[in-house]
C-alpha cells in the first residue's frame, strides 16, 4: 500500500524530506486565486477528505485533481470559495471519524449530506476554520486553542485539551493554528516544527502520549501552519 500526504505546494523542504522519510508520497496542492494568498494552497481550505472520498471545490486545479483520482474518489462540490470569511470555510471541517465540528450554516451542502450518510455526530460552532483550529488526536480526543470549539467538543462528549493561542507561524497573519500545523499519522502525531517554544508544550505531549501515540517533529523551525496534512492511501 502506498501512503501519500496532501500538503501546501509551498511547504518547506525540510518538512518534505522528513515526510518522505516516513514513506509518504507528497501530493502538493497548487494555490488558488479564490482565497487570500497566505492560505491559498492550504489543503483544508480547498478540500475535505474521509477515507477514499474527497470533496473538492469546483475550481480546484484540474491537474492536481486528476492525480488525486489515483488515490480516491473525487466529488466536485458546488460551493465556490471566496476571499472573505465565511466564503472560504465550506470545506474546513474537523471530522474525527465520529464527530464533525464546523459552523454548519456554511458547510457545503454535499458535505452535510455525506456527514448525515455516515451518521456523524455534528457539532455546530461559531468558528468556521474548524479544521485549522483542531488537532484530531483520535476519534474522541482533540486539541484546540479555540474556546468555542473546546466547550462544544466537551459538551458533546469529546476529550478536549484547551491550549494557549499563538506560538504557531503562519506568514501573513499574526499566528497560525494547531490543526493546520499537525496531524495524526499511524501511531504518531506529526508536527511541522518544534513546539518547544509553546507554553503548553508539556500538556500537549502528555495529552498525546497518554493515548499511546508518539510526537514526531518534522523540522527544526518553529511549528508552521501549512493548512493541515491530509493522508490518502493507494492499494
Amino acid at each position: 500500500m502506498e501512503h501519500a500526504v496532501i500538503i501546501d505546494i509551498r511547504t518547506p523542504d525540510e518538512i518534505c524530506r522528513n515526510l518522505n522519510s516516513l514513506g509518504l508520497h507528497l501530493l502538493k496542492i497548487p494555490q488558488t486565486d479564490r482565497v487570500s494568498t497566505p492560505v491559498s494552497a492550504h489543503p483544508d481550505i480547498q478540500l475535505f477528505i474521509h477515507g477514499k472520498t474527497v470533496f473538492v471545490h469546483p475550481d480546484i486545479d484540474r491537474n492536481f485533481a486528476h492525480y488525486l483520482e489515483q488515490y480516491c474518489e473525487i466529488i466536485y462540490c458546488k460551493t465556490r470559495l471566496g476571499s472573505d470569511y465565511p466564503a472560504d470555510i465550506a470545506y474546513n471541517i474537523a471530522y474525527t471519524g465520529i464527530f464533525a465540528i464546523h459552523n454548519l450554516r456554511h458547510t457545503d451542502p454535499a458535505l452535510l449530506d455525506y456527514l448525515e450518510s455516515v451518521n456523524a455526530v455534528k457539532i455546530d460552532v461559531k468558528q468556521g476554520y474548524s479544521k485549522c483550529s483542531t488537532l484530531i488526536v483520535n476519534e474522541r480526543s482533540v486539541i484546540t486553542a479555540d474556546v468555542s470549539i473546546h466547550s462544544a467538543a466537551r459538551a458533546a462528549g469529546l476529550d478536549s485539551l484547551l491550549i494557549s493561542p499563538g506560538n504557531i507561524d503562519l506568514p501573513g497573519y499574526k499566528y497560525g493554528f494547531i490543526g493546520g500545523a499537525a496531524a495524526r499519522f499511524a501511531e504518531m502525531v506529526l508536527f511541522t516544527g518544534s513546539i518547544d517554544g509553546h507554553p503548553d508544550r508539556n500538556k500537549i505531549h502528555e495529552f498525546i502520549e497518554s493515548r499511546g501515540l508518539n510526537v514526531r517533529i518534522l523540522s527544526k523551525q518553529q511549528v508552521l501552519d501549512i493548512g493541515s496534512l491530509l493522508f490518502v492511501n493507494r492499494v
